[in-house]
This record gives structure tokens, C-alpha cells and sequence, in this order.
């Protein structure tokens, strides 16, 4: 009996993954185990496992055999082989259906867009302010310089299959208790490529791309938030096949500042404001992200009032407006007065008190204790 080979295993993926799952599995692997892209001795053996795993979990009908025996090779309807041999129901399916179901196998023969790439940039409260230019820098696949993307060595070009003729696949004609049929399989002499290429690039071993690192420079506009996403079309991966490149996405993360609350474009800011100001009332300098600015305080303002300044928030991302900064007063209490300071206090609280001095407190009583 031949060794159970775990594909799920081999592509890395869970039995309950989708078909675009175990595509996307298998373009990862297939990048970083072919031949021509990875120079170890064992790779050629990993990708040959790797392209089984994907030939057998990709095809919905092998699939279904394989979870239910263990076997993509078993006989259409699973342990019965009786008469059909190794014709599978996919085989059936495209005889009778034979132009539409070849055209959803190959489409992936054709030009394939590049991956799409995410990089994090963190900013701070004043570039969400402002707005602000960054560089980052990204590692990617891009067309290889020397032969332009062809996988050739440059003045050579990919000949055309002459086995299949470009086509990427050829007939083969089984026989089964239904008669005759025609079977459309993958030319393995071109891997469903329809060329062949005789002169491999040097620089990229005939994969047609390469891996480099890039400076990107990117415009972060102001209003910003925490998970902001910023695209930068076409500069992701290079496509296979003359396709187009994926994108780049930038994720945005914004540095704390202890200073302020952010909700939105809204900031939230606690000020110690002295008790005279908050009695009298006056004027006292609030930091904004940007610069101090002058907040009025009305007279007999209490403890944890708040005051609003329009427009000193953030920009709104997008629009030509801005959020408010909201200030919470807090009176500061002074610690030590100077003989003069606690004289004016003390006819204060006479005046206060209809001419009576205050009486100091007990020890160990109300809400201050003296130590």
C-alpha cells in the first residue's frame, strides 16, 4: 500500500480551506520552492510535493475522493473501481461539458495580477495635524531588469511549446463504460505555460522576476486615525505573466500623547487652573497639538467644569474642517502659602464667615489629616 501523504499538511492549510485559500497556499509555496527561484538541492523534491498536494486538493472531484479514502487514485465513486478505472467524474463532467470547464481549469495560465503588500507606519498627533510626506521601505517582487520579466537570457525570447502548440494542455482519449471519451490534462512539457523557455535569465533563473528592496515615499493626509489604510496602487508585487501589480497598503498607527484624549477629531485636555483665576476669572494658556492657546475662564468657575474650544481639535479627514478641543479645569490648590498669602486668606474666610475666624481642624478629623 503506498504512504498516506497529508496534502493539507503539505500546503499548510486547514480541510475545511477554500478553494482560494489553498490557491493563495499554494502561489506562497510555489514562490519560495521553485527551482529557479530557490537554490537548495531539496527544493526541486518540495515543490514536486507541493504541486501534487495542489493538483489533488484543487480539483473539487479529487478532493472529495481524497477525504473520503485517503487516495485521489481510487475509481470515480470512491473504493469502487469496477469498470471505470482511474476516469474520474471530473473527466465525465468535461466531456459533456468540455469548452467551458477547460477554460476555468487554464484561466490561471494566463496573466496573473501581483499580491498585494501592507506595511505599518506609526505618525504622530502633529503630522495627523499637519499631514506629512514619509519613506518606507518595502521588500517585493519586481520584474527582473535583465530580460524584461521574459524568464529568458536578454536576445533569447520563450519558443512555443511544440507539443501542445501553445495551447498549455493537451488530449488524451480514455475509455470508459460510456465509450470514447476525450480527456484535456496539462502538457508536461511546458507545465501549461504554452512555451518553453531554452535560455533561463541568469539574474532570475527564468522565473522573470526578483526580489528587491524599495524606498516608497508616501503622503499621509491630515485627520488620520489609528487603522487608516492609505493605497498606493501598483506598488505591490509585479504580476506573472505581463499581469498587472498588486498594491500597497499602508496601516496607520498614531503615537499617544499624554497630553490629550483623542475621539475622533475631538481632543480632551485636563488643565490646574489657580483658585483666584477660577474665582475671579482671567485668561490661561492651553496646549493645542500645535501651539498654546488662550482659553477665557468666567468668573466662579467650579472644579471639573468644562470649556470648549471650537476648531482647536484635528482635521476631519477629507474635509475642510476641523474638531474642538475640550478642556477640563481642575483647581490647584497651592501647598505652602507665604505669611502674607495666608493673612489675605484668613480675612477672606472672615468676610466669608460674617466676621468669624475660621476654627482650625482637629486632628485626625475631616478630610485632610495634619501629620
Amino acid at each position: 500500500m503506498a504512504e498516506f501523504k497529508d496534502y493539507y499538511q503539505v500546503l499548510g492549510v486547514p480541510r475545511t480551506a477554500t478553494e482560494e485559500e489553498i490557491k493563495r497556499a499554494y502561489r506562497t509555496l510555489a514562490r519560495q520552492y521553485h527551482p529557479d527561484l530557490n537554490p537548495d538541492p531539496q527544493a526541486a523534491e518540495k515543490m514536486r510535493e507541493i504541486n501534487e498536494a495542489y493538483e489533488v486538493l484543487s480539483d473539487p472531484e479529487k478532493r472529495a475522493r481524497y477525504d473520503q479514502t485517503g487516495s485521489a487514485e481510487e475509481g470515480a465513486f470512491g473504493p469502487f473501481t469496477g469498470g471505470f478505472g482511474d476516469f474520474g467524474f471530473g473527466d465525465i463532467f468535461e466531456a459533456f461539458f468540455g469548452t467551458a470547464f477547460r477554460q476555468a481549469k487554464t484561466r490561471e495560465r494566463g496573466p496573473q495580477r501581483g499580491r498585494d503588500l501592507q506595511v505599518g507606519l506609526r505618525v504622530t498627533l502633529k503630522d495627523v495635524a499637519l499631514g506629512c510626506e514619509r519613506e518606507i521601505s518595502v521588500l517585493r517582487l519586481e520584474k527582473c531588469p535583465a530580460c524584461g520579466g521574459t524568464g529568458s537570457e536578454p536576445g533569447t525570447f520563450p519558443t512555443l511549446c511544440p507539443r501542445c502548440q501553445g495551447k498549455g494542455e493537451i488530449r488524451q482519449v480514455n475509455q470508459s463504460l460510456f465509450g470514447q471519451f476525450i480527456q484535456v490534462i496539462e502538457c508536461p512539457d511546458c507545465h501549461g505555460e504554452g512555451t518553453i523557455i531554452r535560455n533561463p535569465c541568469r539574474n532570475c533563473r527564468g522565473s522573470g522576476l526578483i526580489q528587491a528592496r524599495r524606498e516608497i515615499k508616501v503622503k499621509i493626509p491630515p485627520g488620520v486615525e489609528e487603522g487608516t489604510k492609505i493605497r498606493l496602487s501598483g506598488e505591490g508585487e509585479a504580476g506573472w505573466k505581463g499581469g498587472p501589480s498588486g498594491d500597497l497598503f499602508v496601516l496607520i498607527s498614531v503615537e499617544k500623547d499624554p497630553r490629550f484624549q483623542r475621539s475622533g477629531a475631538h481632543l480632551r485636555t485636563t488643565i490646574e487652573v489657580p483658585y483666584y483665576i477660577m474665582a475671579l476669572g482671567g485668561t490661561v494658556e492651553v496646549d493645542s497639538v500645535l501651539e498654546k492657546v488662550p482659553l477665557e475662564i468666567p468668573p466662579g468657575t467650579p472644579s471639573d467644569a468644562q470649556l470648549t474650544l471650537k476648531g482647536k481639535g484635528l482635521p476631519v479627514l477629507g474635509r475642510n474642517q476641523k474638531g474642538d478641543l475640550i478642556v477640563t479645569l481642575k483647581v490647584e490648590v497651592p501647598r505652602k502659602l507665604s505669611p502674607e498669602e495666608k493673612e489675605l486668606l484668613e480675612k477672606i474666610a472672615q468676610i466669608r464667615g460674617n466676621g468669624k475666624s475660621p476654627q482650625p481642624r482637629k486632628k485626625g478629623r475631616g478630610l485632610f489629616r495634619n501629620h
